[in-house]
């Protein structure tokens, strides 16, 4: 069962039940991960880079900060000018990145060679940021994608690059009055008396709260690197993350002002905001005075307020989604659409509703019946789902959930992005996917199946988050005295709070 505040929200047909999950989540601690599936991680050498601001994604590019990965790879910045960069490398050789061009120019032992970019350089509270494929020629190797990950590495590591990366990543767990960070090997890495409900995943800061009061941001090293007692935080996105306040109205009352600040710790964007959520595609959408629109890291508004705008969503692969008030055989209808980066309609309004798209596809539904579209708007499954059948959640690691109803009960099966309907061979009750495995329940109880069905853990969970980074958190209800596990793709429970692990 994978659950994520956005995914309750725009699915209220499970609000119930998921109420209760995210209730026990909260008191167990258990963390959630939606937050960090979809983002790009950053390694060089087999070590997650520690950005001030960033990756951004402009016009699906992803660019990084050029000082920290310059230097990183033996570089200073030499000068600047409103024409070009001039990098020094501490051997003596000279790279030059000439500013409103795509172009810069790298010297290296015996000639110098026109290195090609897929983004103009760009700048950005003072910082400036390029491409990947600059980057990864200032590194000397290039840059790769980990196949199947998120993972973006600048000079690879040696071996199994996805599962020594993987183990980075934290899960988190509360036991005995602690939160406990473990990796998927099951191996401690961090206990604290800060709380946080989320996993730490691949960040190098995690807000947390103490004695049920926000008081910041925490490292991997369990210190509080950044005091920031706001009334609440977000996580960083493109190296910012939104921060809460409320404050005293002259008449007595109390209203909400949001902002935006780095990794370092400093206000970026100032809290003016009634509304402001996380960075995604170089925008934020942020609302102000009732009018919404979207930002960059500059704070600059990009686009203005969508006339007949009734929702707005985040970007995700370069297109949002948009709902506005229109005009159809007469009468006043809201209609779906997603506009791009620039506020231009891709995808004219003309959903009865629409999912943001994740991994290149979203859920789309035209006159009450539901189906599946790509990013140019073509239907890659037909609308056909109507009556208590539809689509759950988003697409992840390829996989989209679709429950089908049946006369006395209901059934899901999986649907991967061509559209191919999936059946788990003796499970008809899936709940959730994830790095190949499926949850599932059977006989009132939770387990984890691989898509062809053979069985990894028998139904005997009272909940189960669904695996990611190479494993999957199961929770025993001992009459409300919840049991953690935190298990591995064998099956094998690798850490548990309380009780011996069970095998």
């Amino acid at each position: 069962m994978y659950l994520s505040h956005s995914w309750l929200h725009r699915h209220k047909l499970t609000g119930m039940l998921a109420a209760g999950l995210i209730a026990l989540a909260a008191c167990l601690g258990l963390g959630g991960t939606m937050a960090h599936a979809d983002r790009w991680e950053i390694f060089d050498q087999g070590e997650h880079l520690f950005l001030p601001e960033g990756p951004i994604e402009v016009g699906e590019v992803v660019m990084l900060p050029l000082r920290p990965v310059s230097e990183r790879f033996g570089y200073t910045i030499a000068s600047v000018t409103n024409k070009e960069i001039v990098l020094s490398h501490k051997d003596g050789r000279k790279a030059v990145i000439r500013l409103g061009t795509k172009t810069a120019l790298l010297e290296y032992e015996g000639g110098a060679k026109v290195q090609l970019m897929a983004q103009i350089p760009r700048n950005y509270n003072g910082a400036w940021f390029i491409d990947l494929a600059l980057a990864g020629a200032l590194g000397g190797q290039g840059h790769s994608t980990v196949p199947g990950t998120n993972f973006i590495q600048l000079r690879p590591v040696a071996g199994d690059a996805k599962e020594q990366l993987e183990r980075q990543y934290w899960f988190s767990f509360k036991d005995q009055g602690q939160t406990v960070f473990v990796n998927n090997q099951g191996q401690e890495q961090l206990q604290t008396p800060y709380t946080s409900q989320l996993d730490f995943g691949y960040d190098e800061l995690l807000p947390v709260k103490k004695s049920g009061y926000t008081a910041g941001y925490m490292n991997r090293a369990g210190e509080l690197a950044i005091d920031a007692p706001h009334y609440q935080l977000g996580l960083f996105s493109e190296g910012l993350a939104w921060f809460k306040d409320l404050v005293n109205t002259e008449n007595g009352g109390v209203t909400v002002r949001m902002g935006y600040m780095n990794r370092a710790g400093k206000v970026i964007i100032p809290g003016i905001y009634n509304r402001a959520y996380d960075f995604s595609d170089g925008l934020a959408k942020v609302t102000r005075a009732g009018k919404t629109y979207y930002i960059n890291h500059n704070g600059q508004m990009v686009i203005p307020p969508i006339p007949g705008l009734q929702n707005s969503e985040s970007f995700s692969d370069g297109l949002a989604a948009v709902t506005v008030r229109t005009t159809a055989g007469g009468k006043s209808v809201l209609r779906t659409g997603f506009i791009d980066t620039a506020g231009k309609w891709v995808i004219k309004p003309i959903f009865d509703s629409a999912t943001p798209f994740s991994e290149g596809v979203a859920t789309a539904t035209l006159n009450g019946k539901s189906g599946l579209i790509d990013t140019a708007g073509k239907w890659i499954v037909q609308p056909q789902y109507s009556g208590g059948s539809t689509f759950l959640g988003q697409f992840r690691d390829g996989h989209i959930l679709l429950t089908l109803s049946g006369k006395h009960d209901y059934t899901q099966r999986l649907v991967d992005t061509k559209g191919k309907i999936i059946t788990v061979p003796g499970t008809g009750q899936l709940t959730g996917f994830g790095d190949g495995m499926v949850s599932y329940n059977d006989t009132g109880g939770y387990g984890f199946k691989t898509v062809a069905g053979q069985v990894i853990v028998k139904p005997m969970y009272s909940y189960m988050w669904d695996f990611t980074a190479g494993a999957g958190k199961g929770f025993i209800d001992y009459n409300e005295v919840y049991e953690a596990h935190l298990i591995n793709k064998a099956g094998k429970v690798v850490w548990s709070t309380g009780s011996p692990a069970i095998e």
